[in-house]
Parts: C-alpha cells; sequence; structure tokens
C-alpha cells in the first residue's frame, strides 16, 4: 500500500504553491479517468506504474485574473495558464487514432483557496468534459496534529459519445522539494495541460 508523503504542517492562505500527491488518501489513481478517455490499456498501466514510482507535483499559481498550473511527474511535464473567466481554445498534438484534437478550457475562482477548470476535449472515443475542482481544506497534520493546508482535487470526466463518467478524488500535501523532470517525461517544458 503507498504511503502518505512526510512534509512538516503548513497553513496557506492560497492554492498557490507547490503540492504533492498523497498516493494513499482518496482515489489517487487515473485508471478510471484514462479509461473513460479510451486510452489503450497497456498505456493506463504505464500511467500507473509511472505515478506508483515517482510523485506526482502540482506547482500553481493563482491569481485575481489568472490561473496557472505546472504538472510534472514521471509521465508528465505540462504548464497550462488561463486568463479566469476567458476560455482558451488549444490545438493539440495529434493522435495516431484521435487525428487532429482541440481542447476548449475556461477556469473561474469564487476565492484563493478554490479553482474550476471546465474543459472540453477530443479523445480517442469522441469528446470528452472534464471538470477539475481543487479546493484548499485546513485539516489536522497526521503526525504533529497542528494545522496544515490540504488542497483536495475532484477530478469528473464524462464522453458525450459513450456516456462513460469516472469521478476520481485527489489529495495534495505541501510540498517544499526540488521540481525535478523524470526522464521518461521528456524534460520537453510542453507548454500544454
Amino acid at each position: 500500500a503507498a504511503s502518505s508523503p512526510s512534509y512538516p504542517p503548513e497553513v496557506r492562505p492560497s492554492l498557490t504553491g507547490a503540492w504533492v500527491l498523497d498516493k494513499a488518501r482518496g482515489s489517487p489513481s487515473m485508471r478510471g479517468y484514462l479509461e473513460a478517455m479510451s486510452v489503450d490499456g497497456l498505456a493506463v498501466e504505464a500511467h500507473e506504474k509511472g505515478e506508483a514510482e515517482h510523485d506526482t507535483i502540482h506547482d500553481i499559481r493563482l491569481t485575481r485574473s489568472t490561473y496557472r498550473i505546472h504538472k510534472l511527474s514521471r509521465v508528465n511535464d505540462l504548464t497550462l495558464e488561463l486568463t479566469l473567466g476567458r476560455e482558451l481554445v488549444e490545438t493539440l498534438p495529434p493522435h495516431p487514432a484521435a487525428g487532429e484534437r482541440t481542447r476548449r478550457s475556461l477556469a473561474a475562482s469564487d476565492h484563493p483557496g478554490h479553482v474550476r477548470i471546465d474543459s472540453v476535449l477530443k479523445t480517442v472515443s469522441g469528446t470528452a468534459r472534464v471538470v477539475d475542482v481543487k479546493t484548499l481544506v485546513s485539516e489536522a497534520h497526521p503526525t504533529t496534529g497542528a494545522p496544515t493546508s490540504v488542497l483536495v482535487q475532484r477530478l469528473t470526466i464524462q464522453s458525450e459519445e459513450t456516456g462513460r463518467t469516472n469521478s476520481t478524488t485527489r489529495y495534495f500535501v505541501p510540498y517544499q522539494g526540488e521540481m525535478r523532470v523524470a526522464l521518461t517525461a521528456g524534460g520537453s517544458g510542453r507548454d500544454r495541460g
């Protein structure tokens, strides 16, 4: 079984900062999400293995007008920057089975401890709608009992063609380490989410 990352208690006033996935809480696996997008079974297994062996880090900057996230893991080295309230339409790299693809994303935030990103993208099986809600919560640190911040991510995907839906809840804790790119993520610094 996965263990929670070791981290000191830290109270944050907003989502801004680096966060590491707590693999021992919630449903950290992206299997259902990837399967809802009809991702090949071998690719799903490789993704799970990568997340099990390496940290998944989200480095977030949320202001009154923008949301920026750098996702770093064994399989990802991606940056997404959105202007709150303004839809971004991106052309994604072509996929052998899906062909030309676009993604439409819209971010909204009620306060510094909340962001919601609604996206529509073309997948292998058609069109998917994704809702990614990140919320800052305060809870007792598991070892010290002191107050600490936790980022709760609720990720929901629905395939328009198949009707298949998956919801995943993942927990991230404050991260203070170095942001290192895994060789398998290509170290590409691609600017897309």
